[in-house]
């Protein structure tokens, strides 16, 4: 068999019942030069047997199993096992629009020094076809829509994860050479870790958005982005680590910012599960040992509001801070 002109990895975990339409969705695609690797991540569902259903049928779809190790590790094995010249992640529970591989692999194919190229992004309840931006604001547009250097796009990825898995195709040999693999130890967000290190390391970006390209991330109970407190955690441990590698003291100061943004948010998480008493403890002893003026008013707000208003005004200061400097870096 000829070289697959590019590779899907497909992390799975207890995802049997979505599987089947993401492999359907990829067998769909007017590019049928590809491979797909599934990496069961240690299932205890039926996900090996749906997916060993396709691989009987299909050549191009391959098995690989693993001990759970988690996300990041699962991609990484596939990153091991895949021979394609260029690679797309897809999760086990999305789905891809038919001329996604073919545009976006055509323009790498035309245009070497372009290492990502990615386009636009929809979401979807699960039972549902009403395609939509995002949850939280399903008419506006949030994720990235930029070419360029990496360097140059690095501030607008500090302010927030705005590339998902599934958006670009990238050169296998990009990931090999310049940024690595995925970080292990993170337990959410390492998606957003290795878009940030693309950007760090100069990464040429390309902004392809053409129709029948979307990638399609299903919204249901049991997906990680609902899992409010893990994301934020992990939101914390990549600003702690993205701290010292920041080129430039505006970045480092942008990230010091939107860092007690998130300790905020954890608090609140808090307050809800523990009580308005935990939440002040854990902002006030933050306050002191990260010596913020910031973090230390709003242990006293926390004291003082409502939940309900203290939720409101963090929405109101994140959306404060994202539109400023956004118009920031834009000049």
């Amino acid at each position: 068999m000829n070289q697959p002109l590019v590779s899907v990895i497909v992390p799975c975990y207890n995802y049997g019942r979505f599987i089947g339409e993401t492999l359907e969705s990829l067998q769909r695609q007017t590019l049928q030069n590809w491979e797909c690797i599934v990496v069961d991540d240690g299932s205890t569902d039926n996900s090996a047997e749906v997916v060993q259903a396709f691989v009987k049928s299909d050549f191009r779809i391959r098995y690989v199993y693993q001990q759970n190790k988690g996300l990041p590790a699962a991609r990484n094995t596939g990153i091991g096992a895949t021979t394609g010249k260029y690679i797309q992640f897809l999760d086990s529970d999305d789905l891809l629009q038919p001329d996604k591989l073919q545009h976006h692999t055509a323009y790498l194919e035309a245009h070497p020094k372009v290492e990502l190229v990615y386009g636009g992004l929809r979401y979807f309840y699960d039972g549902t076809s009403e395609l939509i931006f995002s949850p939280q604001h399903k008419n506006t547009p949030w994720t990235l829509n930029k070419s360029g250097a990496g360097i140059d796009l690095l501030p607008f990825l500090v302010i927030s994860c705005v590339i998902m898995p599934p958006m670009p195709v990238m050169r296998r040999t990009t990931i090999e050479k310049v940024t690595g693999l995925f970080t292990e130890d993170l337990p959410s967000c390492e998606d957003w870790e290795f878009w940030i290190r693309c950007c760090y390391k100069n990464v040429q970006f390309k902004y392809l958005d053409l129709p029948n390209t979307l990638p399609l991330m299903r919204l249901h109970h049991t997906s990680m982005t609902r899992n409010r407190i893990v994301m934020v955690n992990s939101f914390i441990e990549v600003r702690q680590r993205l701290g010292p590698l920041l080129p430039t003291a505006r970045l480092i100061k942008l990230n010091e910012i939107l860092l007690n943004n998130d300790f905020v948010e954890k608090s609140l998480l808090i307050l809800d599960g523990q009580g308005r008493g935990a939440a002040i403890r854990e902002t006030f002893f933050l306050a002191i040992e990260r010596k913020s003026s910031i973090l230390l008013g709003w242990s006293i707000l926390l004291f003082v509001l409502p939940s309900t208003w203290a939720i409101k005004l963090l929405q109101l200061q994140r959306s404060f801070h994202k539109r400023f400097f956004h118009w920031v870096f834009k000049k």
